[in-house]
């Protein structure tokens, strides 16, 4: 079972970003079953402790990072577990 989008960005966040958070948002792409994190940030600190306690806790990997006038964009994404429906079609 995955644990809830907010619990992702809580440990992203925590482990990830220092003060400097500027924003994140929160991407689906459903005919994939996929879901993104996208942290934008100007201050942050990635070791592998801290993406490996990510991913095992989330299920999130960290796919890409890119940087633009000292801001940068952290994009971390996994498949999402689809639970099934319990109303009858």
């Amino acid at each position: 079972m995955q644990i809830e989008i907010d619990e992702c960005v809580y440990w992203i966040l925590h482990t990830v970003v220092s003060n400097d958070l500027l924003k994140y948002n929160h991407v689906t792409v459903r005919e994939e079953n996929l879901e993104f994190i996208v942290v934008e940030a100007k201050n942050y600190f990635i070791d592998l402790t801290g993406l490996t306690k990510i991913e095992k806790i989330t299920g999130m990997k960290l796919l890409q990072m890119k940087s633009f006038n000292g801001v940068s964009y952290l994009w971390f994404g996994r498949k999402m577990k689809l639970i099934p429906s319990t109303i009858p079609q």
